[in-house]
């Protein structure tokens, strides 16, 4: 607008000059004069507009550091607090924004903690004098508590004895559920609601956790991807021509216990890649100059082209691994890899391939994404976090689309995450340094890799089962009476003795305890039981068999004497025994032999 009011004050001046035809080197000067003024004026403006632009995209001064935030939403609730963090140098003012050209602040100060109903990228850079940072786009992430989760057991008996199979059933909750006794997981997550078990102790705790899950179908609109994208391309410029073939709208995770799936909204065509490049611990590449990765076929020729010119990467940003996404010449199939960034060969694990309608158990595809403006369309990954060497802090990513035909003829595309603002060029194959370019690395929570559990627990009342029951050997006794029974003392429960089986009646000298003794009225054969006992569980018996005899007398007789009459005499002896014995005689008082 300014140009054309140059130009219409150029064009105005030189026609009243011409007008006045009797001071024609007057008009002649002035014309000359004011074309002065508007090529001065021009270049002042395209001076002011490069020094803008220059200053809109260089680092006067260092980036800040940032800490990403994360919360867990009810979803009754319309809005949960996210904090963030960030800090500069010593004196340094700390400004938030909500987009890369927004010029107004939202606010100022380390601790930025606004209220949002869904997942939100914000901007954040330091300020100094007449000196800023670039923007570090910083994401307040939302994701959904499921609903609430109950926890109910069978058989449901006021008290129940340990040993018995229980069955608990969780109500409620989302899509995959998880139980642990006394926080030991004893069944890992998964779609079964149900948890069986017999090895429950008295006193210990059942409980059950439940979370929202992804079907990898290439549709990332699941609720476990929380509220909204961590990035998106709102205000991206239009797609370059071979950006239309290969681009990203968005990029969602959903974490689980130990993995992220990665929900890509996007596209691509014959021969194209998208590299996510992923900053997951301290160290590694700010410049793109890794080894090729090593040659498992197929190769991820994206990821091998992007550094045969090292791109600088920005300065807050060191790549450590990639999550590279490829397709074939026939862009029907696509393959998902994680490269481990190393500067000999990078180290690539193949994590799977899929085409539309076709899912493998780890990635799931739908290309029928359906322009810049589709948020849900596109891939889904799941990823181990210990093969991308995450264990604690905030992620980083920096997203990119490729053509890459050939070596010969390949390029970076306009699509990035965060998105190229301006310029609707392909980036190409030259060196970059992104330090200056509209593109910049995502920060991301370590809190929204971890999922938004509900939780649930139950303390069932048991017994403990009684101790086992022992007793001594079986005996056999002269007398009506017994020695110790030896039966066991018990830890669990209580013990007491009883008659079985037995011709008489019988006495126990102390009915509860193990080392009792028995008397009975009547001889023969008797089995007595010790059972020990507790609560509502069986008790645990033992037999001992005794034998009692009445005791024998000693047998009366008195000596004879005879007249030897002839060589042999017949003696006849007189013995008493009591009823039911008999009399057996011998020729000695002790030892000899039995004579009749």
């Amino acid at each position: 607008m300014k140009n054309k009011l140059l130009l219409f004050l150029l064009f105005f001046s030189f026609l009243a000059n011409k007008v006045n035809a009797n001071n024609f080197e007057q008009t002649s000067n002035n014309s000359k004069i004011n074309l002065q003024l508007a090529v001065s004026l021009m270049d002042t403006i395209k001076k002011t507009n490069k020094t803008l632009k220059s200053a809109k995209s260089t680092a006067i001064i260092p980036t800040p550091l940032t800490t990403a935030g994360s919360a867990c939403k009810e979803e009754a609730d319309l809005t949960v607090k996210v904090f963030m963090a960030a800090s500069g140098g010593s004196g340094d003012i700390i400004e938030w924004f909500s987009s890369q050209t927004s010029n107004t602040i939202l606010h100022t100060g380390s601790i930025y903690s606004p209220s949002v109903s869904q997942t939100t990228t914000y901007y954040v850079r330091t300020h100094a004098g007449a000196d800023f940072s670039n923007r570090v786009p910083v994401v307040a992430s939302v994701y959904s508590y499921p609903p609430a989760v109950t926890l109910k057991a069978f058989p449901n008996d006021a008290v129940i004895c340990e040993g018995t199979p229980i069955e608990f059933t969780a109500s409620g909750g989302g899509d995959f559920f998880e139980f642990s006794v006394d926080g030991i997981v004893k069944q890992g997550m998964s779609a079964n609601r149900i948890f069986t078990t017999n090895a429950l102790k008295k006193g210990q705790i059942v409980s059950v956790r439940t979370r929202y899950g992804v079907n990898f179908d290439g549709l990332a609109t699941e609720t476990a991807y929380g509220k909204g994208a961590l990035e998106d391309n709102v205000l991206s410029a239009p797609l370059s021509l071979n950006a239309l073939g290969g681009y990203i709208n968005s990029i969602k995770i959903s974490p689980t216990e130990d993995k992220l799936v990665f929900g890509i909204a996007g596209k691509l065509d014959n021969n194209r890649s998208m590299l996510l490049f992923l900053d997951t611990k301290p160290g590694g590449f700010n410049l793109s100059n890794y080894g090729d990765e090593a040659n498992i076929i197929p190769s991820v020729k994206g990821f091998n082209y992007f550094n045969n010119n090292p791109s600088t990467f920005d300065s807050y940003f060191q790549a450590d691994y990639c999550l590279a996404i490829s397709t074939d010449n026939g862009g029907t199939n696509y393959f998902a890899d994680i490269i481990e960034l190393k500067t000999g060969n990078s180290t690539k694990t193949r994590l799977g391939n899929a085409s539309t309608g076709f899912p493998s158990s780890v990635m799931g595809v739908n290309n029928g994404n359906s322009g810049i403006g589709d948020y849900n369309l596109g891939f889904e990954v799941e990823v181990l976090k210990s093969l991308i060497g995450y264990t604690v802090g905030d992620i980083k990513f920096f997203t990119l689309t490729m053509q890459d035909d050939s070596e010969l003829n390949y390029n970076v595309t306009n699509s990035f995450l965060s998105p190229e603002l301006s310029s609707s060029l392909d980036y190409g194959s030259s060196a970059m340094d992104y330090n200056v370019k509209d593109p910049n690395p995502v920060v991301v929570s370590a809190d929204a890799l971890i999922p938004c559990y509900k939780e649930a627990s139950i303390l069932i009342n048991l017994d403990e089962k009684p101790t086992t029951a022992t007793v001594g050997a079986d005996q056999y006794n002269c007398s009506l009476s017994s020695t110790s029974l030896n039966g066991n003392s018990p830890t669990v429960g209580s013990g007491k003795w009883t008659l079985k089986s037995g011709p008489g009646l019988v006495n126990f000298s102390n009915v509860i305890s193990g080392v009792s003794t028995a008397s009975v009225d009547v001889e023969g054969i008797y089995v007595f039981t010790w059972s020990i006992s507790n609560g509502v569980c069986p008790p645990s018996t033992a037999d001992i068999k005794v034998e009692f005899h009445v005791p024998l007398l000693t047998p009366t007789a008195s000596n004879q004497t005879v007249c030897a009459s002839l060589p042999i005499q017949t003696l006849t002896a007189m013995a008493s025994a009591q009823a039911g014995e008999t009399v057996v005689w011998y020729d000695a008082a002790t030892g000899g032999n039995v004579v009749s």
